[in-house]
């Protein structure tokens, strides 16, 4: 049974797949052996929108019938969609050939330099002239790749507008990939975290697998070496899942619970780039293709198994690692369904296992960010324990000194410094008869009324046991006294709760006064302590400064 003609007049926007016959070789054929087979009714029909063969098929010839019922010449584009085919020839054949209406050929392939294509597509595309009547196309292709042959056939007006359509996509998928892989290098320089940098290697391998993928690696980076465009796409799909697994390693901690999950999947990563360096060797594309196609389906399952034993095992990070990860596979899941015809085949659907590793991408970007947040907050966190009293809330001794720092690092004079020195009396017997329990309550009401006695520029914290200290800016001597001996009486007349007891507690106050051009902070706080000695030796619940500074 021969094949209807396609009418010239009618616009075709779907892949006319199914308008096809094919004929699949089992051994070389000539192009008139072709041409009489199909005939003779020897090619079959195809019942799919797309047709696809798989990887290493023999080559195949496609064939159907062009009828112009113009009085003039109609020119019309046949694209082949896929950016993977090795040889690939075109031959238009005339119902009638005479001198001026003669058979005529096109070629084109991966095999061959960009610069040769009649076109310069990515894609497979061939302009033609179809003169008045009727004219059979008649196609060979040959591949070891996978063999999917989504064919149009549109004028050039339809052509160019599915072309600009993808050009639109393509420009926002490869600047959001570029941006995205800028920002997080700039994180890694920043804060030499190795999760980034993989992510990074991750990004970086995707972009270049589907520049590779899409064609426009062959168009715009080595157009001129087709020996690595045989070997580009294997090769770059073993560097994605590397890259892939060992973000997924490091990110999901596996190591931390799971040592023996860790070292399968390195050797995983070893293992299969060997394959491929193997296949390499012995020029087997073939084979080269079916372990990087193995191995990425290997890739997918891991990636979700990974997911599910990170948060089997408590990790936070695996929710959103999962769902990025069940992404990917429901993307190439559409796309082959799509391109086996079990769903209907469009743009979209050919383009989902695009648009699932793209969401995988962005939700592992979200996920590495929170992870980052996360992170910086039990950061913040940890350095705020290591500068506070756990038991009072108060600054310890070198929150103290980062914070006073400042003061020197000025050196100005105006009105000068004083540091206070307050030890609790008696705090010895509190807890001897009381309890230590009794103690700490005692400590942490006395620095909560510390604390409300503060004005908004001083800095206290708890200096040791039950002693305190105060930095008081800006401050006189006489000003420091008062604000001491308002501190000493607060404190005395304030009624102390420790275990269901009422206490009275009373403090010892040591002054000290200077300035940060003429005396260093040690040299205050030597002053301040030796006045805190003289305030205890004297009897205790009292202040004690030297006189002479008031001058």
């Amino acid at each position: 049974m021969l094949a209807a003609p396609l009418d010239t007049s009618n616009s075709f926007k779907q892949p006319i797949g199914k308008e096809l016959f094919f004929f699949q070789e089992q051994e070389p054929l000539s192009f008139n052996s072709a041409l009489f087979g199909f005939q003779q009714g020897n090619f079959k029909a195809s019942h799919s929108r797309v047709l696809s063969f798989g990887i290493g098929s023999n080559p195949v010839w496609l064939a159907f019938k062009v009828e112009n019922l113009q009085t003039s010449s109609v020119k019309r584009r046949i694209q082949i969609a896929t950016s993977w085919l090795d040889n690939l020839d075109i031959h238009y054949i005339p119902a009638r050939s005479t001198a001026y209406r003669k058979v005529s050929t096109q070629y084109s392939g991966d095999r061959r330099t960009f610069t040769l294509r009649n076109l310069n597509d990515r894609y497979f595309s061939f302009d033609h002239d179809f003169t008045p009547g009727e004219t059979t196309v008649l196609i060979r292709v040959e591949s070891p790749d996978p063999m999917v042959l989504p064919l149009y056939f549109s004028s050039l007006d339809a052509a160019q507008e599915r072309s600009h359509f993808q050009s639109y996509s393509y420009g926002f998928l490869y600047g959001a990939l570029i941006c995205l892989l800028i920002y997080n290098l700039m994180l890694f320089i920043g804060m030499r975290s190795i999760s980034y940098l993989l992510y990074s290697m991750f990004l970086l391998s995707f972009l270049l697998m589907n520049l590779s993928y899409t064609g426009h690696g062959f168009q715009w980076l080595w157009p001129n070496h087709p020996q690595w465009q045989q070997w580009a796409n294997p090769t770059l799909m073993m560097l994605f899942n590397v890259t892939g697994l060992l973000f997924a390693l490091r990110f999901l901690r596996v190591k931390a619970f799971l040592p023996g999950t860790y070292k399968l999947t390195k050797f995983i990563c070893i293992l299969f780039p060997l394959l491929l360096l193997t296949a390499l060797s012995m020029g087997d594309q073939v084979l080269g293709l079916i372990f990087a196609f193995d191995f990425m389906l290997l890739f997918s399952f891991m990636m979700i198994l990974l997911g599910v034993m990170a948060l089997k095992a408590g990790n936070p990070s695996a929710k959103i690692f999962l769902l990025a990860s069940t992404s990917s596979m429901t993307g190439a899941a559409i796309t082959g369904m799509a391109v086996w015809g079990f769903i209907p085949f469009s743009d979209l659907t050919y383009r989902a296992a695009e648009i699932g590793i793209l969401i995988d991408i962005v939700l592992l970007a979200l996920a590495l960010a929170s992870k980052f947040r996360a992170t910086e907050r039990l950061k913040i966190i940890a350095e705020h324990l290591a500068k506070t009293d756990p038991l009072t809330g108060l600054n310890n001794r070198r929150a103290f000194y980062e914070m006073t720092l400042s003061f020197w690092k000025k050196k100005r004079a105006e009105i000068g410094i004083s540091v206070i020195i307050i030890d609790i009396d008696y705090f010895k017997v509190i807890n001897d008869t009381y309890g230590h329990t009794a103690g700490d309550d005692v400590l942490t009401q006395f620095a909560k009324l510390l604390n409300e006695s503060l004005r908004q520029q001083d800095i206290a914290a708890r200096w040791g046991g039950e002693e305190f200290i105060l930095l008081l800016p800006k401050t006189r001597l006489k000003e420091a006294s008062t604000i001491s001996e308002r501190l000493c009486n607060s404190i005395a007349q304030h009624e102390f709760i420790a275990n269901r007891n009422k206490l009275q507690v009373t403090v010892s106050i040591g002054l000290a006064h200077g300035s940060p051009a003429s005396s260093s902070l040690e040299h205050l706080i030597s002053l301040a302590d030796q006045q805190l000695y003289q305030a205890k030796k004297r009897g205790k619940n009292q202040i004690s400064y030297e006189l002479e500074q008031t001058a």
